[in-house]
């Protein structure tokens, strides 16, 4: 997975996944449940914070070229996203 190339935003958010997952899953959502995490899938470093906008502020901050995968700890999605248009694609990513 490391080795895939981080050309649009589903292999960022499938590595942004990954990483978490692997390292922070088991003891972030025991510790820090509501929060957002911010984490570098170039680095594979978290930054945790309240808020996306702090946390994506830190990531920022501490690393400015960093590709950041946003996720909210302990729930299905950071966001909730709608589409009003019955014609449009939902797999605008590919």
């Amino acid at each position: 997975m490391a080795d895939e190339p981080l050309t649009n935003p589903k292999a960022l958010a499938g590595r942004g996944e990954h990483i978490y997952q692997e390292k922070y899953k088991g003891r972030y959502e025991s510790e820090y449940s509501g929060k957002f995490v911010a984490i570098d899938v170039r680095t594979e470093k978290a930054y945790i914070a309240d808020s996306a906008v702090e946390a994506l502020e830190a990531a920022r901050k501490d690393s400015p070229r960093g590709l950041f995968h946003l996720i909210k700890v302990g729930a299905a999605g950071a966001f909730r996203v709608s589409y009003t248009n019955r014609n449009a694609s939902l797999d605008w990513l590919s």
